[in-house]
C-alpha cells in the first residue's frame, strides 16, 4: 500500500523536508549541508515564500556556499576574521578591534545575519557614521576593514558576493590640510625655545626632530646604543607606542612594520650637536639616576625628569604650550609696536616630521634617498612632498626661469 503524501492545510502536497505547523500555520524547511553534515532550518509564512528560500538554498549548495555559515551575525564573522590573524602585531590587532567597536559593532549591521546584509545596508552605515561627524578618513578605514571581513566570507564560500563592493565611492575624504612650517616659522620656533627659561630643555629634541624627520615613536624609542657617533649614523630599530593591550595603558616596544622602517640615517652636524646637548642636560638634571626600563630596554635618548621616555601626546602638549606662549608674547609685542603680529600655526610632532621632510625636498635631495630616510614603503608618499611644495618654494623655483627669459 502506497504511503499517503503529506499535505498542508490547503491540501497542497509537501516536498521532502517541508512541513507546516498546525497551530500557527507557519511553513518550515529542513535540510542537511552535504559537506559539513550540519542541519539547517528556515521558516516562512507561505508555501510560495518557503519554496523561494528552498530554491536559494539549493542554488547555494550547488555553488558550494555554506548556507549555515551565512546565518551567523556580522559580529560573529568579525571574531572569526580576527582569530585568523595570528601573525599581526598587537598594536594592529588593537586598532582593528577599536575601529570595529566604534563603527560597526553597535550598529544595526553588527547583529544582522551576514546573508541578509546587502549593499544598501553598508551604504546606510556609512551615511550614519557621516551624520555622527565621523571623518571621511575614519569611514574609509572602516570600509577597508569591513570589506576585508566580507571578502573572507566570500573566499570561504559563506557568501556569494561582497556587499561592500561599490560602496567606497559614497565616502567623501577631505584632503589633508596639514602644512609644513615655513623656514621663517621654523626659525621663530627654535629661537623662541632657545631663549625660553621654561621650554629651552626641549630644544635638543626639537632640533633633532627637525634634522632627522623621524616619527615621534621612533624618536622616543631611540637608545644611546642606536647612536653611532663615530660613523655619524642613527640606527632606527624600534618605536615606542602608548597603548592598552589588556594590561592598562603604558609604553610598549614595537618593531618596524616593514623592512623600510628598519633603517640607518646619516647624522647631520646639527643633529649630532643636539644629541650631545641632550646628554649634557641629562647629566646636569640628574635624569639618568631615575631611569626605568621599558620592556627590559634602557638607555633611551630622550627621557623626562621621572626617567621615562616622553609620551607622544605629552610632547604634542609641549608643542601646543610653546606655540601658545610665543603667540601670546608676540601679540602683545606687535600691539605695542603697532604692527601685524607674526603668529605660529598649530604644531604637532607629525608636523615637525613633515617640515623636516619638506626642508630635505627643498634642498633638492634625491627622492629615493628621501624615501629611505623617511622610512616610506611606497615612494608615492615621498613624492607627495615634492608635488605639494609651499608657495615660497614655488616662487624660488620660478625665479630660476628669469635668466632664460
Amino acid at each position: 500500500m502506497a504511503r499517503a503524501k503529506r499535505t498542508d492545510n490547503k491540501g497542497r502536497v509537501l516536498r521532502n523536508g517541508e512541513s507546516q505547523n498546525k497551530k500557527d500555520g507557519r511553513y518550515c524547511y529542513r535540510w542537511t549541508e552535504p559537506v559539513t553534515g550540519k542541519r539547517g532550518t528556515v521558516y516562512a509564512l507561505s508555501l510560495v515564500e518557503l519554496r523561494e528560500k528552498e530554491q536559494q538554498i539549493q542554488k547555494d549548495i550547488q555553488d558550494g556556499i555554506n548556507t549555515n555559515s551565512a546565518n551567523m551575525t556580522l559580529n560573529q564573522l568579525f571574531n572569526i576574521y580576527m582569530d585568523g590573524k595570528a601573525n599581526i602585531r598587537e598594536s594592529t590587532r588593537c586598532n582593528y578591534e577599536n575601529d570595529w567597536n566604534i563603527s560597526v559593532k553597535q550598529s544595526i549591521l553588527g547583529d544582522m545575519k551576514i546573508s541578509q546584509i546587502k549593499q544598501i545596508h553598508v551604504k546606510k552605515l556609512y551615511a550614519e557614521l557621516s551624520k555622527r561627524n565621523f571623518k571621511g578618513s575614519t569611514i574609509q578605514t572602516c570600509h577597508v576593514l569591513l570589506s576585508s571581513v566580507f571578502q573572507m566570507a566570500v573566499d570561504s564560500d559563506m557568501l556569494r558576493k561582497n556587499p561592500c563592493k561599490g560602496c567606497q565611492k559614497e565616502i567623501k575624504v577631505e584632503p589633508s590640510q596639514r602644512q609644513a612650517l615655513t623656514v621663517k616659522e621654523q626659525n621663530i620656533l627654535l629661537d623662541f625655545v632657545e631663549n625660553s627659561k621654561t621650554y629651552n630643555v626641549y630644544l635638543p629634541m626639537l632640533t633633532f626632530a627637525l634634522s632627522t624627520a623621524l616619527r615621534i615613536g621612533e624618536i622616543i624609542g631611540l637608545t644611546w646604543n642606536d647612536i653611532d657617533l663615530k660613523n655619524n649614523l642613527i640606527h632606527v630599530r624600534r618605536q615606542l607606542i602608548y597603548r592598552d593591550f589588556g594590561d592598562g595603558y603604558k609604553l610598549h616596544v614595537e618593531l618596524p612594520k616593514s623592512r623600510s622602517g628598519n633603517r640607518d640615517i646619516s647624522l647631520t652636524a646639527i643633529a649630532r650637536k643636539s644629541l650631545l646637548k641632550q646628554k649634557e642636560l641629562d647629566f646636569v638634571l640628574g635624569k639618568r639616576v631615575k631611569e626605568r626600563p621599558i620592556e627590559g630596554i634602557k638607555g633611551f635618548v630622550f627621557i623626562t625628569s621621572n626617567g621615562t621616555p616622553i609620551l607622544p601626546f605629552n610632547f604634542n602638549d609641549v608643542l601646543r604650550n610653546i606655540t601658545n606662549a610665543y603667540n601670546k608674547k608676540e601679540s602683545k609685542l606687535a600691539a605695542a609696536e603697532h604692527r601685524e603680529s607674526i603668529l605660529l600655526p598649530h604644531i604637532t610632532a607629525h608636523i615637525l616630521r613633515h617640515t623636516a621632510c619638506t626642508r630635505m625636498a627643498e634642498a633638492g635631495m634625491d627622492p629615493k634617498i628621501l624615501q629611505g630616510i623617511m622610512g616610506h614603503s611606497d615612494i608615492s608618499m615621498t613624492m607627495n612632498v615634492y608635488n605639494h611644495g609651499s608657495i615660497e618654494r614655488m616662487q624660488n623655483e620660478m625665479k630660476k626661469l628669469e635668466k632664460y627669459m
